[in-house]
């Protein structure tokens, strides 16, 4: 089997086990941080699958652009954490810093990636 499919079935289970352990911390909530690492590490195997062979491909071209892109997803990230600990201060801690900085990351990412990807389109024209 191609590595590529073993990594989608790994992202797909990751991500069946995220959303069973998100319904069961509704009524236990003491395994939120159990929650919050399988959606992390589901973000990390998509990001890995989706964005990053587009990103791979161009970063010589953009250097530049992709430091860019790596300093926004921080921004928004410390932006967001912060939110989130005067809003739910409950969760604070690494657990939820790191599923904060993941989820920006994949957005700036898949943000970059689309762009990257219709300039490769009209390169290719």
């Amino acid at each position: 089997m191609e590595i590529w499919r073993k990594i989608q079935i790994a992202n797909g289970i990751m991500a069946a086990i995220a959303i069973v352990l998100s319904v069961v911390a509704i009524y236990a909530p003491n395994i939120i941080y159990f929650t919050m690492w399988a959606w992390t590490l589901t973000l990390w195997l998509f990001m890995f699958l989706v964005p990053m062979p587009i990103i791979e491909r161009n970063k010589k071209q953009h250097q530049a652009a992709m430091a860019l892109s790596f300093i926004v997803a921080v921004a928004i990230a410390v932006a967001a954490n912060t939110w989130l600990q005067v809003s739910y201060p409950a969760t604070h801690g690494f657990s939820r810093g790191m599923l904060v900085y993941s989820a920006a990351y994949v957005v700036v990412a898949l943000v970059f990636a689309a762009w990257l990807k219709i300039k490769e389109k009209r390169n290719s024209r």
